[in-house]
Parts: structure tokens; C-alpha cells; sequence
């Protein structure tokens, strides 16, 4: 019998340190007060309602989970391994502080086989998401779950995007707004497979009271 998953990848809303454009891979910071009221207005609109509810266990997406799925009442659970890439000695830097740094350039023009100092791969940064979306589906086979929300950052769900969405497109051609994110439509045998899923859709928000609606960006 087919068993229909689809899960949904929502980025974190966004912080002070976003704004001000710092690396901050796996610090833990919260939301900046205005995204806050931002998305304790928004009203998402999805396919189906969500009956398993996964977050990155840093702040910021856990106050992004609070807030868009706030009359939520299934099962919640935290993950590390849905983190940002560690950048290491750069965290909670910006490129103004480190683009005269040799390590950094080169990392710059060579993201994909370039360490941050004591940071992450992107090899282990691939292999951690990979590990933390198979535990996710172990939980949505265990709860009988058929669409799963995660809460995570914008790079694991490029990653995502990248190896799971039926179009292919390359980790930065990926746009996924804070706040914002996608649906990934698919079966449990073709997630357990490491197939591409059946179909893609964007992350909605109905429109507030008068008549616009609620923008990601």
C-alpha cells in the first residue's frame, strides 16, 4: 500500500544578526521583535494540516515554530542535526570583518572542499542533514504521520531542495526566504529510497485584513 508523506521545510524568521548579516551557523540567538509580531500574524496556507512537528533545536527556530504553528497540539520534537553549517572561528562575523583573511577567500571561491576554522564541512554538513531528514521520517512512520513541518535554516533545506525536488537546481540557485519555505510531496518508500519527490510547492500565507498578503521577505 502506498503511504503518502509530504514535508514541509520552513526557514526560521529572521534575527538581529540577519539583518546585520553575521554568520550564525549555530549560535543561538532569537528572533528580532518586529519579525516576531510579523509572524505571530501570519497565517500559513497548507496543502493538508500538519500532524508532526519538527524544529532545529536553536531559538530562533523554535520561536519561528511557535509562532506559525501556534494552534498546533500533535507531537513536537527537537533535532541538533537540523542546524545550520558550523562556521567555526567565523561565527557571529560578517564579511566586511573577515574578507581580508586568506582562509576565508579561499572558502569564498571554494565553499564545497573549503573547512571554516574548527567549523564544518560541507561533506558534514550534508551528511548531518541527511542523517537528521531519515530520523525525521523514522518519527513520521512511528506516529503515522503524513505531512511533517520542520523548522530548520536556510541551508539545510537548499540542501534539501537540491537533492530531493523533482526540478534540479544547484544549492544557491535556491531562493528560501526567512520565515518562508516548501513542501515536498512524496511517499514514504521514495523518502526510505532517497528518490526525488513527486512535486514541489511553495509556502503560502493568506492575505491579512486588508487584503495584502503577509510577504516572506
Amino acid at each position: 500500500m502506498v503511504y503518502d508523506l509530504a514535508i514541509t521545510f520552513i526557514r526560521h524568521g529572521m534575527t538581529p544578526e540577519n539583518e546585520a548579516r553575521r554568520y550564525i551557523g549555530h549560535t543561538d540567538v532569537p528572533l528580532a521583535e518586529q519579525e516576531k509580531a510579523r509572524l505571530a500574524q501570519a497565517d500559513l496556507q497548507l496543502f493538508a494540516p500538519v500532524d508532526l512537528l519538527v524544529s532545529s533545536d536553536l531559538l530562533r527556530c523554535r520561536q519561528t515554530c511557535e509562532l506559525l504553528f501556534r494552534s498546533y497540539c500533535g507531537a513536537k520534537f527537537e533535532m541538533a542535526q537540523w542546524r545550520e553549517m558550523h562556521f567555526g572561528d567565523w561565527e557571529g562575523k560578517t564579511f566586511l570583518e573577515l574578507k581580508e583573511i586568506k582562509e576565508y577567500q579561499k572558502w569564498l571561491n571554494s565553499p564545497l572542499s573549503t573547512v571554516p576554522p574548527n567549523g564544518e564541512s560541507y561533506q558534514q554538513f550534508q551528511t548531518r542533514v541527511e542523517q537528521a531528514l531519515e530520523q525525521t521520517i523514522i518519527l513520521a512512520e512511528k506516529t503515522n504521520a503524513k505531512h511533517v513541518a520542520v523548522a530548520t535554516h536556510g541551508g539545510p533545506i537548499r540542501y534539501v531542495l537540491e537533492r530531493y525536488a523533482p526540478q534540479e537546481r544547484s544549492f544557491w540557485e535556491w531562493a528560501v526566504p526567512f520565515g518562508g519555505g516548501y513542501t515536498l510531496q512524496s511517499t514514504l518508500e521514495r523518502w526510505k529510497e532517497k528518490k526525488r519527490c513527486i512535486s514541489l510547492s511553495e509556502v503560502l500565507f493568506k492575505e491579512n485584513e486588508n487584503g495584502r498578503a503577509l510577504t516572506t521577505e
